[in-house]
């Protein structure tokens, strides 16, 4: 089950379904275009939480839905990430608090933001 938000929507509008376990992966500017966004708005979808799932398992498994995103998030070694799309989980970057072999729980987020560089 999933909903797309083209904009933030009202916290009232946000909650997840407490009849089941969910989590928030929420997709932002340019990194949209790899789930049917036009790279402008921001996407949230939600996903299932598995007994034992981790970044990594919940990761893998959206991505396998989304082709595109799939081939940009994953590195040659479909187990390391790539390198054009940063992870943060719960407001922290990927690697501060979490790795992508840390359990993710019910109401836990997910944010993929695209990398930005230059000089």
């Amino acid at each position: 089950m999933k909903r797309i938000f083209p904009i933030r929507p009202p916290d009232g509008d946000a909650r997840m379904d407490s009849a089941s376990n969910r989590l928030r992966i929420e997709l932002i500017a340019w990194a949209t275009r790899f789930v049917g966004g036009d790279g402008s708005e921001r996407a949230v979808f939600e996903e299932e939480v598995r007994p034992g799932d981790t970044v990594r398992s919940v990761l893998k498994r959206f991505s396998a839905r989304h082709p595109d995103l799939d081939g940009v998030l994953w590195d040659q070694d479909p187990a390391e990430l790539g390198g054009h799309l940063e992870v943060i989980v719960n407001d922290a970057v990927l690697g501060i608090h979490h790795t992508l072999g840390s359990e993710v729980k019910e109401g836990d987020s997910i944010l993929l933001m695209g990398q930005y560089m230059g000089g």
